[in-house]
């Protein structure tokens, strides 16, 4: 692989500067060069955008098998694939399906179990809601006497959305139109006359800009076109909407102001109606409080003024509301179990009760109630997911259910004897399974639907799980890092096998198993392995493994990356000029990290929306329910814990070598906003290029327009990216093709 890029000459500005303080109490004063990149409406950020685009385009059409590899990347993407179904109260089944390449997924109806899923009727098509396919269903929830459908879309991956609502039986949208929503829940009242739904204040201002020009932002629309959004949305409020009347008449339920500035409702409803339950968190952060909101019969008689009962007021613990019977309500929650239990609550007496108790060794992940009486339970036991029946009264443990191993996921409610079970793996695309606890409680699991996977013999390829010894910031106490391996099963350890590791670390979130027919693709073509290394900072080991790699010790999840590759050196399944990288969102920031630490042990590092500059990303958007993640910077003590692996600003002086760096970010992203990339670019460019192009490796980034985050992209946006990627990658680490 050789590389001479000739990189756009970006204004640097000198002028702008900004002063921190670090644990000592000593001023540290930062120049921002690139403070102006933070504008993506202005003349010159469009013109660097360009420029950026000319050269990652220029640069992947040299790769000779890109094409090849885009063809039959969209070959194999043509396949149906499908969600887990749901049976709704108007007796009916609903679910998402694709048929392979429809840019987004279809939403269907099915009269009956007896027919077949080609019988299904389309409910709602997002396909048809815009010409380039970038308007998708963001979320939606069926009222309690299942006539209506509400629905929220957004428009080229924004986080904002509109909530739309539909007569299933004529299939005609009411009235009713909420703009300018935003990681609403759609929650119905039981009366089925009314929805909670989530905004930020100031959400429907007319467009706007401010003064400073480092900030200015429009908000919603600007000559027809939606556009990026960079501002702090700082005050979430929740509303209570009347089907039926003008959104201005909509009664705010919950302000985050004051005491409760910078947190987070999210609510539910009780089974009976009675209540509504908020989980109220600080941000991102898992502990919650839990406050309770009585509910008259009729839900056009929520006063102005409500009365919220604080059940739980404080943030020590996680409860995750998961049912009610009459003044119980139960909660899987970290009080007093690490791995979680599940207990119930009386509202009135507040008495606790536990029905579940703690497994010491595996994490009580998930609990639906199903058929009146019964909970379906998930454990994670070393990030392979395991399922139970559990009778609700006794929390006696009745069955296990006989599943392969993988991720499992569940759709059940507590009115129907019916369990949908999906299941998938690296080696195993989506199989739907059907249960009928009306049958008995030991009913088998039956195929509902299994997608056919064709054009590569899987039976070719194993999944291993291995675990690697990380010692991080206590030398004295190394922890086990799991990591999966994909690979062919004939796999040589001659040390030069191209490697691609995946990461998140981050959150509170698992990486579970997946399928994925990117990475399938590329074992085939490469003969590379496939790997996802499951560091802290994630939920693989319940709330501790997260506390173990976030705020002041958010550097564990770089070191037990480095930890993971080593490995695979060590035992000779690759070495460093064949080991690349990748993450998205807090994944890019965490892989970005890791290429700054060690330089030596990556020859390619994918950076995907990642959060790179660790000193502003919480003045931007929602950025600032992040600083339980990450530290908020503006605190001196926090400083100290971003200072040392904020991508941006650790970016070696003089490296002897580094690894080629692709980035990729949505010019409509308005979660990790586009200028930590388009900064993280140019400070790279500027600072490396010369080094790099040297060496023969590139720093390019590739900027999608119309799109935002990640959700909702259109298929054949997704298809493109994924074809750039695996292709940079193995030009990357000098892989050979094989047809």
């Amino acid at each position: 692989m050789s590389s001479t890029i000739t990189y756009p000459s970006v204004r640097r500005d000198l002028s702008v500067l900004d002063t921190y303080t670090d644990k000592s109490s000593s001023t540290i004063t930062i120049n921002d060069a690139y403070r102006w990149l933070e504008d993506p409406d202005s003349k010159e950020t469009t013109e660097f955008v360009s420029q950026q685009n000319v050269i990652s385009e220029d640069y992947l059409n040299k790769i000779p098998y890109r094409t090849k590899f885009f063809e039959h990347l969209k070959e194999l993407f043509n396949i149906p694939k499908f969600s887990c179904p749901s049976k709704q109260p108007n007796g009916k089944y609903y679910y998402f399906m694709n048929t392979g390449l429809q840019n987004q997924d279809i939403y269907y109806e099915l009269d009956s179990l007896k027919k077949s899923t080609d019988e299904s009727q389309i409910l709602l098509d997002p396909n048809t809601f815009s010409k380039d396919g970038t308007v998708a269903i963001q979320s939606l929830n069926f009222s309690f006497d299942g006539k209506t459908l509400c629905y929220s879309v957004s428009d080229a991956g924004s986080d904002w959305s509109t909530i739309y609502f539909m007569d299933i039986a004529s299939r005609k949208k009411l009235d009713d139109v909420i703009t300018r929503t935003k990681f609403s829940s759609l929650r119905w009242t039981t009366d089925s006359r009314g929805i909670f739904y989530a905004t930020y204040a100031g959400a429907n201002d007319n467009i706007t800009s401010d003064n400073d020009s480092s900030t200015s932002t429009n908000k919603g629309e600007k000559n027809g076109e939606t556009v990026i959004e960079v501002n702090r949305t700082d005050i979430q409020e929740v509303y209570f909407h009347r089907i039926g009347t003008p959104r201005s008449s909509d009664i705010c339920i919950a302000r985050c102001v004051d005491d409760l500035n910078e947190h987070f409702f999210s609510v539910e409803t009780s089974d009976d109606g009675q209540y509504l339950i908020a989980d109220v968190t600080k941000g991102t952060l898992r502990e919650s409080k839990v406050w309770i909101l009585p509910l008259l019969n009729l839900s056009d008689s929520i006063v102005e003024q409500p009365n919220w009962l604080k059940l739980i007021d404080n943030m020590d613990f996680v409860y995750d509301f998961v049912t009610s019977q009459g003044d119980l309500l139960y909660f899987r929650t970290t009080a007093q179990a690490q791995n979680f239990r599940l207990i119930s609550i009386n509202i009135k007496t507040k008495e606790i009760k536990e029905i579940i108790s703690e497994d010491k060794h595996n994490i009580l992940e998930d609990v639906t109630r199903v058929y009146e009486k019964y909970f379906v339970v998930r454990y994670l036991a070393d990030v392979k997911s395991i399922l139970y029946l559990y009778d609700m009264e006794s929390g006696k443990q009745l069955r296990k259910f006989d599943l392969p191993i993988g991720t499992i996921s569940v759709w059940g409610d507590q009115h129907e004897s019916e369990i949908f079970v999906r299941l998938e793996s690296f080696l195993s695309p989506t199989i739907i399974y059907i249960c009928d606890l009306a049958d008995s409680l030991d009913a088998p699991l039956t195929l509902f639907k299994q997608i056919e996977f064709q054009g590569i013999d899987l039976n070719e390829l194993i999944t291993e799980q291995v675990f690697v010894d990380s010692a991080g910031l206590d030398p004295s106490n190394p922890v086990k890092v799991p990591m999966f391996l994909v690979h062919r099963k004939n796999l040589q350890k001659t040390g030069d096998n191209p490697t691609h590791i995946y990461v998140y670390g981050g959150f509170s979130h698992a990486m579970k198993p997946f399928f994925s027919i990117g990475a399938l693709l590329w074992i085939y073509h490469f003969h590379g392995i496939f790997a996802v290394a499951n560091v802290r900072g994630g939920a693989e080991y319940g709330e501790a493994w997260h506390r173990d790699g976030y705020k002041s010790k958010k550097i564990n999840t770089y070191h037990d990356l480095n930890a993971c590759a080593e490995w695979l050196i060590s035992e000779k399944y690759t070495q460093s000029n064949k080991v690349s990288i990748a993450g998205g969102s807090n994944g890019g920031l965490t892989v970005a990290a890791c290429a700054n630490m060690r330089p030596d042990l990556f020859a390619n590092v994918i950076i995907q929306v990642g959060v790179l500059d660790l000193y502003r990303y919480h003045k931007f958007t929602i950025g600032y329910y992040w600083c339980g993640e990450f530290g908020n910077p503006d605190i001196s003590e926090e400083f100290e814990w971003v200072k040392s692996i904020s991508p941006l600003h650790n970016i070696p002086k003089d490296p002897k070598t580094y690894p080629a760096i692709l980035m990729t970010t949505g010019d409509h992203d308005d979660r990790v906003v586009p200028a930590h990339s388009f900064k993280y670019a140019a400070q790279l460019q500027y600072q490396l290029g010369e080094t790099m192009n040297r060496l023969g490796r590139p720093l390019i980034v590739r900027i999608d327009v119309r799109a935002g985050h990640g959700a909702g992209k259109p298929t054949i946006k997704r298809i493109e990216e994924i074809a750039d990627t695996y292709s940079f990658i193995s030009y990357a680490l000098g892989a050979q093709w094989h047809d």
